[in-house]
């Protein structure tokens, strides 16, 4: 399957989960934001930063149904950012998320599709750092999963997902079109009415669309999880992974740890989500990494219309085979915001972000802030 193949898919299976859910009770929520930017390094450069006021504006809508037999979520929305140094750097993205669930007797059957017409200049600043060039990016995904009660206790959950990138002028600059899939299956045991234990086995396949690179990875892990109240949750996984990895015609063969942490806690006044993973990745430079990746958000109210919160990004990436010409990298980033409600659809918005990475060829870093009003309206029935 090609990423031009899965785009002329989506709304077929768009089309017929609405059909399947047209009895449902539909929602619409539409929102819109819009900011005043400045950031002191537009490029994501090492050796040349630029600094540069802007402006970002973005709208979308959710449309949205849950009943009992099927809850669906259709999400587009499009965005604009521009800065007043350089035109050349001003993007419009498009983007488009739609997952849906049915619910049977026995089994479950769901699909998640993603898409994004988006920039080198944002979507490439976690993966490769390659933020030099205003180049567009079309992104395709496609995740169908199918759950099974084999027992009151016991479950099998099956998953698969193909990911596909396509660049403008790929490999011309470092950036190279590839397809990524996932199969992955599931054995679950309740334990206790709050405590469950997997067992997890998956394989990925990476490759490469105009090269030889190529990779494949197998994994098995072992998992708990646990509602320790009804504000907390978490689970754990551990195994290890293998991998065999072609650069350039040359094959190498590495094994290493897969695991995965997960904590959740959703309170009346704060919410907390923190994860970590570690694992193989795939990447844009033509191969796969070995990837340590944390991920975490605080959100919480102080008064009735004060709002704040973090949110922290950590990766570290090392390459897995010997004849790779790419340097290992570490990114961060780090953004505190405050919000101020105005009225029930109308809030004020301020982030601070501060993002970096350690290059073999110099440190990045970068400061950017955002100060804007946003609206979002409360859901309503569409019919």
């Amino acid at each position: 399957m090609t990423p031009a193949t899965l785009t002329r898919a989506i709304p077929g299976l768009m089309l017929a989960f609405f059909v399947n859910g047209v009895e449902a009770d539909w929602h619409i929520e539409p929102f819109a934001r819009t900011s005043l930017l400045f950031d002191d390094n537009i490029r994501f450069s090492s050796s040349d930063p630029t600094a540069s006021t802007g402006f970002f504006t973005a709208a979308g809508v959710s449309f949205k149904n849950e009943s009992d037999a099927i809850k669906t979520n259709v999400s587009p929305r499009i965005a604009y950012r521009g800065y007043v140094e350089d035109s050349d750097l001003g993007t419009f993205d498009q983007f488009l998320d739609f997952s849906t669930t049915s619910f049977g007797e026995r089994s479950d059957l769901g699909l998640k599709l993603r898409f994004a017409n988006d920039s080198t200049l944002t979507s490439e600043e976690e993966d490769s750092g390659i933020t030099f060039l205003n180049k567009r990016r079309r992104f395709m995904s496609m995740e169908p999963s199918w759950r099974y009660l084999l027992s009151p206790l016991t479950s099998v959950n099956v998953r698969y997902r193909f990911d596909g990138l396509q660049y403008e002028d790929s490999g011309e600059f470092g950036l190279n079109d590839y397809d990524f899939q996932v199969a992955t299956g599931d054995f679950e045991r309740r334990l206790a009415e709050d405590k469950d234990f997997v067992v997890r086995a998956y394989y990925q396949r990476y490759n490469v669309v105009e090269l030889t690179n190529k990779a494949t990875s197998t994994g098995l892990e072992l998992g708990y999880k646990q509602r320790f109240s009804p504000q907390v949750r978490g689970s754990v996984f551990v195994g290890g992974v293998s991998t065999e990895s072609t650069i350039a015609g040359k094959t190498d063969n590495s094994s290493g740890v897969s695991a995965s942490v997960n904590i959740a806690y959703d309170a009346e006044r704060t919410r907390l989500d923190a994860r970590y993973e570690a694992g193989v990745a795939p990447s844009s430079t033509g191969e796969v990494f070995l990837q340590n990746r944390l991920v975490g958000s605080v959100r919480g109210s102080l008064t009735a219309k004060l709002s704040w919160g973090i949110g922290v990004t950590v990766q570290d990436r090392s390459t897995i085979n010997d004849n790779s010409t790419q340097p290992d990298r570490t990114y961060f980033r780090i953004e505190p915001g405050l919000g101020w409600k105005l009225n029930r659809e109308w809030a004020m918005r301020g982030r601070y972000t501060y993002a970096g990475e350690r290059r073999e060829n110099g440190d990045v870093k970068r400061n950017q802030v955002y100060v804007g009003v946003e609206y979002r309206k409360a859901a309503s029935r569409l019919y």
